[in-house]
């Protein structure tokens, strides 16, 4: 009996045991069936996302339709294919039914674990933008920080419905790649402009995009607002209604000078928007310097939006009269004599903000200014002259019509001895300069759009002359154009010519070293003096050439590289150059101009970026510049222009000195004035030979000009 006992005892056990693994299997595998609430991850999401990151997808999500959900079991291929991550991948398919769709969170989770260690470049990233509208037929979201273009297989239709609503999505680029959520709260568009408002909604236009409002507060059309939106929905408004309107005399530092208004702080988030013909938005940057064309609507006493409601004649041009003297933008003081009256202005008279101007009676006399560098009888002005105290000093400015500005430009920047046709291509060039500086000033900061120096175009540097003032009259308006806009066009004094070759061709050191040794019949400056030329530094000076390349560096850090342990270079300060050993040009750009240098010393090896760079880093100041009639020039600054080979003189292992074979004078950007000088005189038309250098341009009068 003890011994049945014993076994119904076991049989109880065993079938006990059964019964409880039998339990605990059931019960893992019903925890296996129970997946978190909410929303789930479609395969298409998946396939944009891996594919954004070029990471390879099973088979059974590459042919799964685009609606259909991740399952857990798909998710755990993907992680057999790209690895766990080191771990830190969670384990969906064990720990839910291998059939079960993935939520959507825990895929995000995965997600950024995936990006970090397969996107090395961080090519794609997960932000919050503000959905203002999106254009499913070109596919393109309007968002309050710009337009991203939909990815291929961007579920469009979707992300278009969330319309005025913050979105969490994932971008690459400029593209847009997936919604990952919608973000809870509201959020307000500060300086909205309200273009209707009908019947509980707002037509606007914000940051490029128009949009209508559901709103529960309404305002008036043509207004200003902040709008603060919750579910798609405007919920509150509040409109900006102080505005003050006058010439913009100054644009800088934060804040903004309105002639007879006063001076503005700019507020965060300023809005500029162009209301004539198709609503636009503007930068600051294209607010006109000394033109009143628009209301500023003030909040909180700054100006929070710019109204540019018409654009007037571009006829208006203000120089900053630079101190010839220091080459300062300040002068200590000055006299201005107008209608015989003789004033002085001393900078400390006039205190931080005050402003004064002189003009004559009679629209054609002219103000005479004795200031540092500037002596009365030599330096009389057309226009208006404004002096103006900052807190750094008092500068001068010469508001003055476009066209009596060219009448000084054109002689100071062009000999008036030259071919009239030369002399009208040489106005049409210096209009077009300055069309582009009046609508982009060049220095808003001080109130002007360029100043009288060759940082932009010499003014008053020689007298006017008749050749020169008859070239701007017969040329009155007339600009070059490009896609509808002023061109952004350069001269200079002297070309190198191009010989038989294409500017690519001569791209190539042997090709254009064969060039650069030879003359050619075929150029139009061929008898000039600068068309060819040498330079011969017998030895160099070291301690010269280390204080020009810690001078360029200074200026601009990423033109002086210096070469770092792998062969790549890097920038940073150069202390000093060792004893050199080699110099070669080692980039050349369409022409052949020297673009990037090398320099090889016995302490390291530099790389000068940059056609400017370069040859102010090879001046000594002290060698001599023969030109090919023989003549010689020492430059200061500058060798003639990047158009050179150089052929080193060697002792062993160093270099001693250098000889630059060269051609032309100046930077070789757009038309040679000597190449004018030729073509003119063989007969050609200012049109002709504008067309020669700005094949891609067209004449046009200005007044045809787009206005941004």
């Amino acid at each position: 009996m003890k011994y049945d006992a014993g076994i119904r005892t076991k049989l109880a056990l065993i079938l006990f045991g059964l019964l409880f693994l039998l339990c605990v299997w059931l019960g893992r595998r019903e925890r296996r069936q129970e997946m978190p609430e909410g929303e789930k991850i479609t395969c298409g999401d998946v396939r944009v996302l891996m594919d954004a990151i070029e990471a390879p997808v099973p088979e059974s999500v590459r042919q799964a339709g685009e609606d259909t959900y991740l399952t857990c079991g798909q998710y755990a291929e993907l992680c057999g294919l790209i690895g766990d991550g080191d771990g830190q991948l969670a384990d969906y398919g064990r720990r839910f039914d291998q059939d079960s769709p993935m939520p959507k969170d825990d895929w995000y989770k995965a997600y950024r674990i995936m990006l970090a260690y397969l996107d090395s470049e961080s090519s794609v990233w997960e932000t919050e933008i503000f959905l203002l509208g999106a254009d499913e037929e070109s596919g393109e979201f309007h968002t309050e920080n710009g337009t991203f273009a939909a990815a291929d297989g961007c579920r469009t239709a979707e992300i278009a419905s969330l319309a005025l609503r913050s979105l969490r999505v994932c971008v690459r680029g400029d593209e847009l790649l997936t919604l990952v959520g919608e973000a809870a709260g509201t959020h307000t568009l500060h300086n909205v402009w309200v273009t209707e408002e009908t019947e509980g909604e707002l037509q606007c236009f914000y940051r490029g995009a128009a949009f209508t409002a559901a709103a529960d507060e309404t305002v008036p059309r043509e207004s200003v607002a902040d709008l603060t939106f919750r579910d798609g929905r405007a919920v509150e408004a509040r409109e900006k209604t102080e505005k003050v309107h006058g010439r913009l005399l100054r644009c800088g530092d934060g804040e903004m000078e309105i002639e007879d208004c006063g001076v503005y702080p700019v507020a965060e988030g300023m809005e500029v928007y162009k209301l004539y013909g198709a609503f636009g938005t503007l930068g600051q940057e294209d607010l006109r310097i000394g033109y009143a064309d628009t209301d500023y609507v003030i909040d909180g006493g700054k100006i929070c939006a710019c109204l540019v409601s018409g654009r007037e004649d571009a006829d208006m041009i203000r120089v900053l009269l630079k101190n010839t003297e220091t080459g300062g933008n300040y002068h200590e003081s000055a006299e201005f004599v107008t209608d015989g009256e003789r004033v002085k202005i001393e900078a400390a008279d006039l205190q931080v903000g005050e402003r004064k101007s002189f003009r004559c009676a009679a629209l054609t006399d002219r103000v005479a200014v004795y200031a540092d560098g500037l002596q009365g009888e030599e330096s009389t002005y057309r226009g208006v002259i404004e002096c103006y105290r900052d807190e750094s000093g008092m500068t001068l400015i010469n508001e003055l019509p476009l066209e009596e500005y060219l009448y000084a430009v054109v002689p100071s920047e062009m000999p008036s001895s030259y071919p009239a046709e030369a002399l009208k291509a040489q106005a049409v060039c210096a209009r077009t300069y300055a069309c582009r500086y009046i609508r982009h000033a060049g220095l808003p900061e001080f109130g002007a759009h360029v100043d009288d120096t060759t940082a932009y175009q010499v003014y008053h540097n020689i007298g006017e002359s008749a050749a020169a003032t008859a070239a701007v009259r017969e040329t009155d308006g007339m600009v070059l154009a490009r896609e509808g806009q002023a061109a952004e066009i350069f001269y200079y004094s002297t070309s190198c010519g191009t010989g038989d070759y294409t500017p690519e061709e001569l791209c190539d050191e042997d090709t254009f070293r064969g060039f650069i040794t030879s003359a050619w019949d075929s150029d139009p400056e061929r008898e000039e003096p600068w068309y060819r030329w040498t330079y011969t530094a017998d030895a160099v000076d070291r301690d010269e050439m280390t204080a020009r390349v810690r001078q360029r560096y200074a200026a601009d850090p990423v033109s002086v590289l210096t070469e770092a342990e792998g062969g790549y270079y890097v920038s940073e300060p150069v202390e000093t150059l060792g004893k050199l050993r080699d110099i070669r040009v080692t980039k050349r750009g369409p022409g052949g101009v020297a673009e990037e240098l090398v320099i090889e010393t016995t302490t390291g090896t530099y790389k000068i970026v940059g056609e400017y760079n370069i040859r102010y880093v090879l001046c000594d100041g002290e060698s001599e510049v023969i030109r090919q009639d023989g003549s010689g020039v020492t430059p200061e600054a500058l060798v003639p222009s990047g158009f050179f080979v150089i052929d080193t003189g060697q002792r062993g292992e160093s270099m001693v000195g250098y000889t630059l074979t060269g051609g032309g004078y100046g930077h070789g950007r757009g038309m040679s004035q000597n190449g004018a000088k030729a073509l003119g005189g063989q007969g050609m038309s200012w049109k002709e030979i504008l067309r020669v250098f700005f094949a891609d341009c067209t004449a046009v009068n200005g007044a045809s000009l787009e206005d941004t």
